[in-house]
C-alpha cells in the first residue's frame, strides 16, 4: 500500500479514537480532479517533498478569498462602480462596501 502523507484528522468512533490519514493515492484523486492527472503526480511528489512527514493545519482559505474579494471590490469601485451596487453584488452591507474600498487609500 502507499505510505501515509500525513495525518489528515483525529475524531472519536464510538469508544474507539480513529486516525484518518491521507495516502498518496487519495491525495493523487483529490488533485487530479481540479489539476489533471500529470500535475496532480508532480503536485503529490512536492507535498512529499517538502511537508511529508509533517502533520499540516491546512487553512480554509477564507482569508485569502476575502482579500481577493475586497481587491475586486476596490477596482470595480475605481473603475466607476458605485457602492450601491457593489452592496447588491457581493451581499454586503453599505457601510462595509465603504470601509473596503476606503482602505485601499
Amino acid at each position: 500500500m502507499w505510505p501515509a502523507v500525513g495525518k489528515a484528522r483525529s475524531r472519536r468512533n464510538g469508544s474507539r479514537h480513529v486516525e484518518e490519514t491521507m495516502r498518496e493515492n487519495e491525495l493523487h484523486s483529490k488533485l487530479a480532479e481540479r489539476l489533471g492527472e500529470e500535475c496532480a503526480w508532480t503536485a503529490v511528489d512536492v507535498i512529499i517533498g517538502e511537508w511529508g512527514g509533517c502533520r499540516l493545519d491546512i487553512p480554509t482559505g477564507a482569508d485569502s478569498r476575502r482579500r481577493r474579494r475586497d481587491a475586486e471590490i476596490r477596482r470595480m469601485f475605481s473603475s466607476g462602480l458605485g457602492v450601491p451596487e457593489l452592496r447588491e453584488r457581493y451581499g454586503l452591507s453599505a457601510r462595509h462596501v465603504r470601509r473596503i474600498v476606503t482602505a485601499m487609500n
